[in-house]
């Protein structure tokens, strides 16, 4: 029998379990379980939620931690929890770095999925410098417990290296991935411009912004530009809303898919935006778009500059309604420059393949998990 995983995280289901949360993280998890299964470990979950259990893959359980008290961005009644029902595991993982806050289990790595207090709405969440210096206390501990933190993106390593340059050794560079076998031949639509905001419907990934941008733009090229709203909302209703408001607009539409379909949809897409404001890491949406041949039109937060590079495979623009607007007008009107976009993409896409990911993170569990 293999040595056994033990991960603790949030949310990878809604707290009463009804909704599976289909985002970038939820996808990155379902990967990391099944190399670790590759590898001959057991896996077990463990999330914040009401007493349900669920199985993620076959035989891969999830439990919940019926607590939800938040102090300081920190969960420590959640860490301890964990830490005593994870008591028969040899090895753990903190699916985000807080987590790791107050103790963390001897053989340990914690996941950095990009910066999230660069939010404008953050410091409000911590109202004193008080508070501020705590949850840096806390999270410096976080960071330290464990033996390796793994993030994806570079933002956070200099944030890192800067605040505690003491951390250093720590650090694991590991972006985020593709999977490039599944990329097929880009599908040709002639006379249409077909653009994807492929994000969660929250202010947070620019949805107000993208929706700005689709009315004006739908508006100026009638029956030439088409915008696609591709991504779950929190809730039934946010998601009920959106439809509506699509329904109402010609050329604009509102859908979700599967993960496992997204790359199927990119090959029918010209332009991805990828208009976030803040809390990013390398997005696997935007790497997928880039796969496909999509050009991209990106902000330059997190870690967005780690895999777009202005003007060779997109444009990094700031996160504005008018800045997007005119980038995409921009693309639509050069059908040349789109394409040359678009090519690059892919071709640097290709340095962020899942096999390459699978052999950076298994450098990691060989020196953690021995």
């Amino acid at each position: 029998m293999g040595k056994k995983v033990g991960i603790l995280t949030t949310n990878f289901f809604s707290p009463d379990g009804t909704r599976m949360v289909y985002g970038g993280a939820e996808r990155y998890g379902l990967e990391l379980t099944k190399l670790l299964l590759e590898l001959g470990y057991e896996v077990v979950w463990w999330q914040i939620g009401s007493g349900w259990e669920k199985e993620i893959l076959p035989g891969v359980k999830i439990y919940t931690i019926p607590e939800t008290k938040n102090e300081f961005m920190t969960f420590p009644n959640v860490n301890q929890h964990f830490y005593e029902q994870a008591v028969e595991m040899d090895y753990a993982i903190y699916f985000v770095t807080f987590l790791a806050y107050p103790q963390a289990l001897e053989k340990s790595i914690s996941i950095s999925h990009g910066i999230f207090w660069d939010y404008p709405g953050f410091d409000r969440q911590l109202a004193t410098e008080a508070d501020r210096k705590e949850w840096l206390r806390r999270l410096h501990i976080a960071l330290s417990g464990v033996q390796k933190v793994v993030s994806v993106d570079t933002n956070t390593i200099n944030w890192i290296n800067a605040t505690w340059p003491g951390l250093y050794h720590k650090l694991e560079y590991v972006p985020n991935f593709v999977d490039l076998g599944n990329c097929r031949p880009r599908a040709e639509h002639p006379g249409k411009v077909r653009v994807i905001f492929p994000r969660r419907l929250t202010s947070v990934r620019g949805v107000n912004e993208a929706a700005r941008a689709a009315k004006v733009l739908t508006a100026k090229y009638p029956g030439k530009v088409e915008f696609h709203f591709v991504g779950r909302g929190h809730s039934d209703r946010l998601e009920a809303e959106a439809l509506k408001w699509a329904s109402e607009n010609e050329n604009i539409y509102y859908y979700w898919q599967p993960p496992h379909m997204m790359q199927e949809l990119f090959r029918h897409m010209d332009i991805a935006i990828i208009p976030t404001k803040a809390a990013e890491g390398t997005s696997l949406s935007c790497l997928e778009a880039m796969a496909a041949g999509c050009a991209v039109i990106a902000s330059p937060v997190g870690g967005l500059a780690d895999i777009v590079i202005d003007g060779y495979n997109g444009l990094l623009v700031k996160p504005t309604s008018n800045n997007l607007i005119e980038a995409l007008d921009y693309l639509i009107c050069n059908e040349d420059e789109r394409r040359w976009l678009g090519e690059n993409a892919a071709k640097v896409a290709g340095a962020f393949s899942l096999t390459r990911w699978k052999q950076r993170w298994q450098r990691v569990i060989s020196d953690v998990f021995r």
